[in-house]
C-alpha cells in the first residue's frame, strides 16, 4: 500500500511539474511585435488597383508570425492563394502562390519566415493549447478591426478543418 501511495504521489508531482514547465516555457517564449509589409517582395495589387490583395498578404504575414507545423504552413499558403483568387482571379493567385512556395526553398531568407515572431526560435510543430491561448490574446491586441481579427482567430483556431 505504501508503494502504491508513493507511486501515485510521484505521478501526481510529475504531471504537475510537466504542466508547470510547459507554462513556464510559454512565458519565456513570447511573441515579438507583429509587422507586415504587405506582399513581401511583390506588388500589393494591380496598377489600376494598387492594394487589391494586400489584405490577403497581411493575413498571410500574421499567420507566419506565430507559425505552427508544416500542415499549418501549407494551409496558410493555400488560404493566401484562395484570397487572391477571390479578389483578382486565378492568374494572380497562382503567381503569388508559386512565389511563396518557391521562397520556402530559397537560400535567401526573409526575416518574416514561418514562426518568425517568437523571441526564441520555435520548431515547426503543432501549437500547444497554451501557445494558442497566448497567440489569440496577442492577435486581439493588434491594431486592426476587431471583427476581422475574430474571423482570423476563428479560421486559425476554431475551425481546424475549415475549407479555404
Amino acid at each position: 500500500m505504501k508503494t502504491l501511495i508513493t507511486l501515485i504521489l510521484f505521478l501526481g508531482l510529475t504531471i504537475t511539474a510537466s504542466a508547470q514547465s510547459e507554462s513556464v516555457s510559454t512565458l519565456n517564449n513570447s511573441l515579438k511585435s507583429f509587422e507586415t509589409d504587405g506582399c513581401t517582395m511583390f506588388v500589393d495589387g494591380t496598377p489600376s488597383k494598387p492594394g487589391l490583395w494586400k489584405h490577403c498578404c497581411v493575413e498571410h504575414d500574421m499567420r507566419y508570425w506565430f507559425g505552427g507545423d508544416q500542415k499549418d504552413m501549407d494551409k496558410t499558403d493555400l488560404r493566401l492563394k484562395a484570397c487572391v483568387k477571390e479578389v483578382a482571379g486565378a492568374t494572380w493567385a497562382e503567381l503569388i502562390y508559386t512565389g511563396v512556395r518557391a521562397g520556402h526553398n530559397s537560400p535567401v531568407k526573409n526575416k518574416t519566415h514561418w514562426s518568425w515572431g517568437w523571441t526564441t526560435e520555435r520548431a515547426n510543430a503543432p501549437l500547444s493549447s497554451l501557445e494558442s491561448d497566448y497567440i489569440i490574446e496577442e492577435v486581439r491586441r493588434l491594431p486592426y478591426d476587431s471583427e476581422l481579427l475574430e474571423k482570423f482567430i476563428d479560421r486559425n483556431f476554431t475551425n481546424h478543418n475549415a475549407k479555404f
